[in-house]
């Protein structure tokens, strides 16, 4: 049974903050005051894999895919919340991709899979969904698989009228490699950082598929295109980021 997205995500420093307002004020706080209680989610590295070839299959559900004969290998996990801009206002009819490693550490990009693994043919790898009246989304997918240079994560964009507002990454909270994945500790302030380690358990006691909440908060100014390495509407740029210097210093360079 799916569980309904919690509200969106207010840091406990800064529940203090609005308390402590709303005694200061009267109870008012108008949304300027409020948007500083909201921590934007921090931009990163689109890395090598956004896929150079989407998927017929392009629905919220990456484990099964159309005419597939199984579903994906690995821990079904879903996740999800509202999409909100600065000021705390949900955002409707939003798009919200995701890309992935599958339970092998592959993705489904033409040069995805990993030396000695194999790509999962049942596993969607690329999903997105559009944002309701409230702004919320949710993913059903899998727990991704770890690579060697990563930690285990979820590559996100979101869209707002055809244009990319935000290009960030997704943790889990108690990974071990967390502590010392490059991409993670480069994305803003610590508060920032902390956005988007999210905690995920099981559904239920006899389940052993997890869930978790995630809450999306956006700027009002789109990102460059040179930033998340694509021009408008076009395919990938190549180009270095630290994605790609961890694969060509263990592997050789790959493109």
């Amino acid at each position: 049974m799916k569980t309904s997205p919690s509200p969106f995500h207010i840091p406990l420093n800064r529940r203090r903050l609005l308390h402590s307002m709303l005694l200061t004020t009267g109870g008012i706080i108008t949304n300027s005051v409020y948007a500083e209680a909201l921590t934007l989610t921090p931009r990163a590295t689109e890395g090598p894999y956004y896929p150079d070839h989407l998927p017929l299959d392009q629905d919220n559900d990456l484990t099964m895919i159309i005419g597939g004969k199984a579903p994906a290998s690995g821990v079904v996990t879903e996740f999800g919340g509202r999409l909100l801009n600065a000021d705390g206002k949900p955002i409707e009819n939003g798009v919200i991709e995701l890309w992935q490693a599958d339970n092998n550490g592959c993705y489904i990009h033409s040069r995805g899979a990993q030396q000695g693994n194999e790509k999962d043919p049942n596993f969607q790898g690329f999903g997105k969904i559009e944002t309701n009246a409230k702004g919320e989304y949710r993913f059903r997918t899998i727990k991704p698989g770890l690579y060697t240079g990563r930690t285990i994560h979820w590559h996100i964009r979101v869209k707002q009228g055809g244009k990319s507002m935000l290009t960030t990454q997704l943790f889990i909270a108690g990974v071990p490699q967390n502590d010392r994945d490059g991409i993670l500790r480069s994305m803003g302030t610590e508060q920032q950082r902390l956005s988007v380690i999210r905690e995920f358990k099981p559904m239920s006691t006899e389940s052993k598929e997890l869930v978790g909440t995630w809450d999306i908060v956006i700027g009002h100014t789109p990102e460059d295109p040179e930033q998340s390495g694509r021009g408008p509407g076009g395919p990938p740029r190549i180009r270095r980021d630290a994605d790609q210097d961890i694969k060509d210093a263990l592997f050789g360079p790959s493109f």
